[in-house]
């Protein structure tokens, strides 16, 4: 693939997410900019971006132009969202292969992600929406293995259970800390929703957490008090219009 920018020649770099998933990043050694999967940039730590923006361009200057997918070779466009600030860049492909980040733009980015993240910790202040931190994902209607593998799904009875499909998104875990996660998802239909808790560190098991007491489609928890590299099950309670449904069993691990 070449650089959505300057359209030299990309090379890999592998890294390790938050969450200790391997993943792999598309880096120009000519302009400094990275293309990254999408929601990847959501799980890399500050130190992380930091490394990974070290890379010293050949460069001097970039085209004034929007980049394009290296994937599809569709105009890639700028964020312009609560999740990113004016002040740093980022582009992303319209058909969701990934997002391109130009040279400082993901330490720019990670920083501001963090500093917004610990102001609403500090300050006693709920996010509204995990969306108004993390790097937004075009949704597409497809079966969760085109989700991010954050979230590993186990076989349940299906009697009284959904798929994950009929969730809009795969709940995906954003850690804070080692003791601390938030775990958003979005709804198709406005729900009342709640996480039940079936496996974790002795205080967290056969807790039920509300997360939306009214209906509404973008659904955050966020969760603290956990054990450091402890594995979590849980599952997500829906009332849609009176008609109450739990999904399958979703895990993470705490870092």
């Amino acid at each position: 693939m070449t650089c959505p920018h300057c359209k030299a020649p990309l090379s890999f770099i592998s890294i390790d997410t938050v969450d200790g998933q391997s993943q792999t990043i598309d880096e120009c050694l000519n302009c400094g900019g990275h293309f990254l999967e999408p929601y990847v940039a959501n799980f890399l730590s500050v130190e992380s971006a930091k490394n990974i923006d070290s890379v010293l361009p050949k460069a001097k200057t970039v085209p004034a132009t929007h980049p394009v997918c290296p994937k599809c070779g569709q105009t890639m466009s700028s964020i312009k969202d609560d999740s990113v600030p004016e002040t740093v860049t980022v582009f992303t492909c319209p058909n969701n292969h990934g997002d391109f980040f130009p040279k400082g733009q993901l330490l720019n980015f990670k920083k501001a992600q963090q500093a917004k993240i610990y102001y609403h910790k500090i300050w006693g202040i709920p996010l509204k929406s995990a969306f108004a931190v993390l790097i937004p994902l075009v949704i597409v209607f497809t079966a969760v293995t085109a989700m991010p593998t954050i979230i590993k799904q186990l076989g349940l009875s299906q009697e009284s259970r959904i798929k994950a499909s009929d969730i809009l998104t795969a709940p995906l875990i954003t850690p804070i800390s080692n003791t601390q996660v938030l775990i958003s998802f979005s709804t198709k239909s406005p729900a009342i929703t709640s996480i039940h808790f079936t496996e974790g560190s002795v205080e967290i098991v056969d807790k039920i957490f509300p997360v939306s007491q009214t209906a509404q489609t973008n659904h955050l928890l966020n969760v603290d008090d956990l054990i450091p590299g402890t594995l979590y099950k849980y599952v997500i309670t829906l009332n849609i219009n009176g008609k109450i449904t739990t999904t399958d069993e979703y895990t993470f691990a705490t870092p």
